[in-house]
């Protein structure tokens, strides 16, 4: 068999699809970063085709040729409880599972449910930086929970955290694994989070999108696994999008134990149109999630190796720069403050003289000052003529 039976290594032009990624943009109305020639390897999807029993659910499909309403039947919710029973060890009942278009709309339709404008809402940062947008975009108030790093990874700051949760606080978006950073939370980590929570009556919404791909022996605690309390107080949202490389079919499943918020959550979603999915979204994320774990060990294994790379070369070629190692995800949080410092801003520096655009951690708000976060979730050759680019405008400059 070949090493790669997955082509990993091979690399697609992603150009004539219009890739947000290889665009060098967010979206229609954002500006974009002009350039010939820029490898991208900034925003959170990766370059590998999605496995194979997907790719061909969805031309058989497209082939039957008639797109019409589609709807989730009760056996699209027991894949996915399936899934998290035996990747997690979480078995969610098929009851509280609620569907949706993308986590990042169910955050805001849970928000707009059960928070009023003007509430506070805490964040970890650096965090995922769409979290402030959507807390400040519906009119509630951003608190900043900014954690702290010592020993080379992230600690909660409890203390500041408890005070945020007694001024007012109603909401708590809890970022489960860590993203940039990758951190698997623990146990006692999440219980010690549940406790303050429950003390000031928080409710917690705990963005769970990057749980599946493991680069390390910790595993991932699902925030509502950890106690009864954890469960009845929190939302639980989770999609196959950044496992299995769908970002761009849009659909999600949120978790919601307690029946009372189910309910409102429910009409909130129905009642803005969230809750039929798309025709070929629904097909990819059932044959995800019930034929895709071969894929997903093939690519896991060939992001380790991709980590590896990056590591090894950050240790021998590019100075300054100092790669924390992930739990879980395809991205890699780089501490690049000392040369940040030297060159005032070190995304810049790396776009302007390497021509590889990484993402700024000044994106991911206090604490993300003099980072970048690096994809790895791309072709092996690709990240090694990054990696061979940047350590020359290193030597350069």
């Amino acid at each position: 068999m070949s090493a790669d039976p997955f082509a990993f290594d091979a690399i697609h032009d992603r150009s004539t699809h219009g890739s947000a990624k290889w665009a060098n943009r967010w979206d229609e109305y954002s500006p974009v970063i002009e350039g010939d020639g820029i490898l991208s390897l900034w925003t959170a999807d990766m370059d590998f085709r999605a496995p194979p029993p997907v790719i061909a659910r969805l031309v058989e499909a497209a082939q039957h040729g008639v797109y019409g309403y589609t709807l989730r039947d009760p056996d699209h919710f027991a894949i996915v409880q399936n899934w998290f029973a035996e990747r997690h060890g979480w078995t969610p009942d098929l009851e509280t599972l609620l569907p949706g278009p993308g986590v990042m709309p169910c955050v805001a339709a849970i928000l707009r449910t059960f928070t009023e404008p003007g509430d506070g809402v805490i964040v970890q940062t650096p965090v995922y930086s769409p979290y402030f947008e959507v807390i400040n975009g519906n009119g509630r108030r951003l608190l900043v929970n900014q954690l702290k790093l010592e020993g080379g990874r992230y600690h909660l700051d409890l203390e500041n955290f408890e005070a945020l949760a007694r001024s007012g606080a109603k909401a708590f978006i809890l970022c489960n694994p860590h993203n940039p950073s990758g951190y698997a939370w623990t146990f006692e980590e999440l219980t010690a989070l549940n406790a303050i929570c429950e003390r000031y009556g928080l409710i917690v919404i705990s963005d769970e999108i990057h749980c599946d791909i493991r680069l390390s022996a910790a595993p991932h605690v699902v925030f509502a696994a950890i106690s009864e309390s954890a469960r009845q107080r929190s939302f639980i949202c989770v999609a196959p999008t950044k496992t299995f490389n769908l970002a761009g079919l849009q659909c999600a499943v949120v978790s919601v134990a307690n029946p009372e918020w189910r309910a409102r959550l429910f009409d909130t979603l129905r009642f803005s149109f969230m809750i039929n999915p798309n025709f070929f979204s629904r097909l990819a994320f059932e044959v995800a999630y019930r034929e895709g774990g071969p894929w997903l060990a093939a690519v896991t294994d060939y992001l380790c190796g991709n980590l590896d790379l990056v590591t090894r070369f950050a240790a021998a070629s590019l100075p300054g720069l100092r790669p924390m190692r992930p739990d879980a995800s395809f991205l890699v949080w780089i501490d690049a403050r000392a040369l940040d410092d030297r060159v005032g801003d070190v995304k810049a520096f790396f776009l302007n003289e390497a021509k590889v655009n990484l993402y700024s951690g000044r994106v991911y708000g206090p604490g993300g000052e003099g980072f970048i976060r690096l994809n790895i979730g791309c072709a092996r050759p690709l990240l090694q003529e990054a990696l061979d680019r940047m350590a020359a405008a290193l030597a350069a400059g």
